[in-house]
């Protein structure tokens, strides 16, 4: 007999979670992100284009909750169809029959780690080639609309469009060395070159200026290239710790602490040879200044490269967390009917997570708690979880 009630809750909450699960999905993937991508300038094909690179993260999203608020549906009903006090006055503990919903949320909590490392890697610079391959229309929209215009190094203002033609447009260009060029010009023409990953401007009659130290003018036509694609190839000591491979953490968290290592005696050396010399005011000029800063910035990206790992395998089972206190909850509140449950238990399970599980995520990236430190919201849900389905197996909720 239990052999056939847990398949039936299983295929119960299975049902639920799929049908949840493809309604959620759906309004974040077509109400969600191709409303802001077309509010963003992005065409109707380019919209097709992003939504299999942004479906990753919003599975993920979509996982927990709707896991949470299947298990919550299903065992809500049990509990008010008095389900669980029949198996219970027979002498069975209930607790078999909530063996299904921890395996399925066990599956699809590594399931979505799976889904959040596609979403933050492939994703994302898919994403990302979307948008830069659209940049030229994107900044026209803008522009049209808002007559200014900002993406990486390029800040554009115009008075008017006409056609492809930017009239009077002020243009301010940042350099890698942290210089600004500033141009202004009778027109200009955006557009966007694929073979260099850039956008080209080609402005006529202007006049430039670099920091107010060098300017020229020119009545003719000029050519700017304005790169945004990053030059440099994938480098573990250089990558984003949040769009790295999770195979690639622990080489680049080694790479990291190398590098931390070679810094901090950079800086010893530095100091030790300036005090042997009799050259105290070394010790504290620019050079020793960011010599300091370039080792505190690589200190932050070890902090961050150490709780990357951790947040992507918590944020993958917050799905079992949040389902493990929801079976407990559900059968304590005995709600049937689906709003309830979402009233009762999905929304204050869902307010009360997520915000321990941020604060924590920020302190493990600035260092100040360990990078498991990122755990602490799903271990006190499982433990809080485990507290109550002991109550419910040893204190009925009839009695």
């Amino acid at each position: 007999m239990l052999n056939t009630i847990q398949r039936r809750i299983t295929k119960d909450i299975l049902v639920m979670f799929l049908l949840s699960l493809f309604v959620i999905t759906s309004l974040v993937m077509f109400i969600g992100v191709a409303r802001e991508a077309m509010n963003q300038g992005l065409g109707v094909t380019s919209v097709f284009r992003l939504i299999p690179y942004a479906m990753p993260n919003a599975l993920s999203l979509a996982v927990a909750g709707t896991a949470l608020f299947s298990v919550c549906c299903v065992y809500g009903r049990m509990s008010a169809d008095n389900e669980l006090t029949v198996l219970q006055s027979i002498g069975v503990s209930p607790l078999p029959a909530m063996w299904p919903a921890i395996a399925i949320t066990t599956l699809l909590s590594v399931t979505t780690v799976g889904l959040i490392n596609i979403a933050f890697t492939w994703g994302f610079h898919g994403i990302e080639g979307v948008i830069m391959s659209s940049v030229q229309k994107i900044a026209y929209r803008v522009l049209e609309r808002e007559h200014s215009f900002q993406h990486g190094p390029l800040s554009l203002m115009v008075q008017h469009v006409q056609g492809e033609n930017l009239i009077n447009p002020i243009i301010h260009i940042r350099r890698s060395d942290d210089d600004t060029i500033t141009i202004h010009a009778r027109s200009a023409v955006l557009k966007y070159d694929s073979a260099v990953c850039g956008l080209e401007l080609s402005i006529t009659d202007g006049s430039a200026n670099m920091n107010d130290v060098a300017s020229f003018r020119f009545p003719d036509t000029y050519k700017q290239l304005i790169p945004l694609c990053p030059d440099e190839k994938y480098d573990l000591l250089s990558a984003h710790p949040s769009h790295m491979r999770m195979s690639d953490l622990p080489k680049a968290t080694l790479l990291q602490t190398i590098d931390i290592h070679r810094r901090e005696s950079e800086i010893a050396v530095h100091t030790g040879f300036s005090l042997l010399t009799s050259r105290p005011r070394e010790i504290g000029n620019g050079a020793a200044v960011r010599r300091k800063v370039r080792l505190t910035s690589s200190r932050q990206r070890l902090h961050r490269l150490a709780a990357e790992m951790h947040r992507r395998w918590a944020s993958g089972f917050t799905c079992l967390a949040m389902s493990m206190i929801g079976i407990p909850l559900a059968i304590r509140m005995r709600a049937s009917d689906t709003m309830s449950t979402f009233g009762i238990v999905f929304l204050p399970t869902v307010l009360v997570y997520y915000p321990i599980f941020a604060l924590t995520l920020d302190l493990a990236k600035s260092g100040r708690i360990p990078p498991q430190g990122v755990w602490i919201a799903n271990l006190l849900f499982i433990t809080l979880s485990l507290v109550m389905i002991r109550r419910i197996i040893y204190r009925p909720a009839s009695s």
